[in-house]
């Protein structure tokens, strides 16, 4: 006994569609521009710690050691001679020095800024001291008794040439992104040859490169719009072979007719109708294929879903294993072409009935709003799809039974012509395996504006 139809409401319809996207753009690993920032950051990193390196290791090292020599020796000379005030602050001038001097008697210094003794001895060696204030402290003992504090200003030439390195690395970098912009641009057109491949993969054949260039990447780009020509010629050529068979067989088919009605034997009569009524719907779907190319003979008109998706599930009420309906919202409005989405919808359910199991599960139809998209799910307890035939499912006359025998399916149409109608409300229908048992069937279509 069959199951009749339920009608309910559900909120708990699953949202995720079963279709796989591939994306277009590759991973910053698998894609050249990635590779080639990442060779021109390291060609940077690796001259900034070249020439760093040369600097804080070998370079720097040897002047600032030959200098502490030098200062040293020249701090002891001049505090032997026991300089007053003045004599200090005419030879500081000229050597490029202050002092600050502390002895029994009292102090003075050349300059207000220089630290005290006990100070300079906490920093006198420090980064800070030699590279940020220009100063190197030496403290030296004179022969009265005294000490004196020297303050050793680093020279501006010093100075300049850590500055002129500075500016130097940075043109160094602005070198490296210029270079890294220009090979991006000459390789341009890859990038676009990649995405039009992309687009070709997805069946999208309307597609042509423009030839900006005349080296080797726009003679790839003027073979590669000669190849999709090509392709689009010999599809076209195929369909247009289709449309005329089909127009050209429909006149000897009514002949066949008429000559039908003549024919006195009965039993003759009635296996020559069934023939020719198959040929007949075969021309038919063939026709209603082309006929949908390119959303040709759609008209839309806002619809509620809901009705629609019952009045066809109750045609299969009586029909095992039967079908389950259910809604998220009995309100769902959409743009249809209402017959054509019932054709649709019949393929569907038809196939999902005549794939079930003595113990299949009812049918189940699910519908509801995910976002932008109103989907509509067909669910069936069967046996299930073979992985390797799901990519070619929706083609025209391919059939999961190889056999193509009459009581295993039709002539492998009706999910050609169901996608095609699909696309032409500008949505799409997949298919695919349930993790337990069975197949889904998953159409979505734009949520109306």
């Amino acid at each position: 006994m069959a199951n009749p139809v339920a009608l309910s409401h559900h909120r708990s319809v699953p949202s995720t569609e079963a279709a796989t996207v591939t994306p277009l753009m590759p991973k910053l690993g698998d894609s050249v521009f990635g590779k080639l920032l990442a060779v021109m950051i390291a060609m940077a990193a690796s001259l900034f710690l070249l020439v760093g390196g040369f600097f804080v290791f070998l370079s720097n090292p040897t002047i600032v050691a030959t200098m502490d020599r030098v200062l040293d020796e020249q701090a002891r000379s001049i505090a032997g001679s026991s300089p007053d005030a003045e004599a200090a602050r005419q030879l500081g001038a000229r050597l490029g020095f202050d002092v600050r001097f502390e002895g029994p008697n009292g102090g003075w210094s050349t300059t207000a800024d220089l630290p005290s003794l006990d100070q300079a001895r906490g920093r006198g060696m420090s980064l800070w001291s030699r590279f940020i204030r220009g100063r190197h402290y030496r403290i030296v003992d004179g022969p009265e008794g005294g000490t004196y504090l020297f303050a050793w200003r680093i020279p501006r030439a010093m100075l300049g040439a850590h500055v002129a390195l500075l500016v130097l690395l940075v043109l160094v970098t602005v070198a490296v992104v210029m270079t890294h912009t220009v090979l991006k641009r000459l390789l341009e057109p890859l990038r676009s040859l990649n995405d039009a491949v992309g687009q070709l993969a997805a069946g999208n054949l309307d597609i042509t490169l423009p030839r900006a260039k005349r080296d080797e990447f726009g003679r790839l780009t003027e073979g590669f719009n000669r190849m999709v020509g090509r392709v689009r010629e010999m599809i076209a050529a195929r369909e247009q072979l289709l449309v005329d068979v089909s127009h050209e067989l429909r006149s000897p088919l009514t002949r066949l007719k008429v000559a039908l009605e003549l024919t006195p034997v009965a039993d003759q009569r009635a296996g020559m109708a069934s023939d020719l009524a198959e040929m007949e719907a075969l021309i038919a779907e063939l026709l209603e294929l082309e006929r949908l190319r390119g959303g040709h003979g759609i008209r839309c008109e806002r619809q509620n879903l809901v009705p629609i998706i019952r009045e066809v599930a109750t045609t299969f009420a009586q029909t095992a294993p039967g079908v389950a309906v259910l809604a998220s919202s009995p309100d769902i409005p959409v743009d249809i072409d209402v017959e054509r989405l019932r054709m649709v919808l019949r393929n569907l359910i038809g196939n999902a009935v005549k794939y079930s199991l003595a113990d299949s599960r009812a049918i189940e139809i699910s519908t509801g709003q995910n976002g932008d998209r109103i989907f509509i799910r067909v669910s069936d307890d069967g046996p299930g799809i073979p992985d390797g035939d799901l990519s070619n499912l929706f083609e025209p006359f391919f059939r999961v039974d190889r056999s193509r025998s009459k009581t295993t399916g039709g002539y492998g149409l009706g999910l050609a012509i169901a996608k095609r109608v699909v696309e032409a409300h500008g949505g799409t229908i997949s298919a695919g395996n349930n993790a337990t048992r069975g197949s889904t069937f998953t159409v979505s279509l734009p949520k109306p504006a």
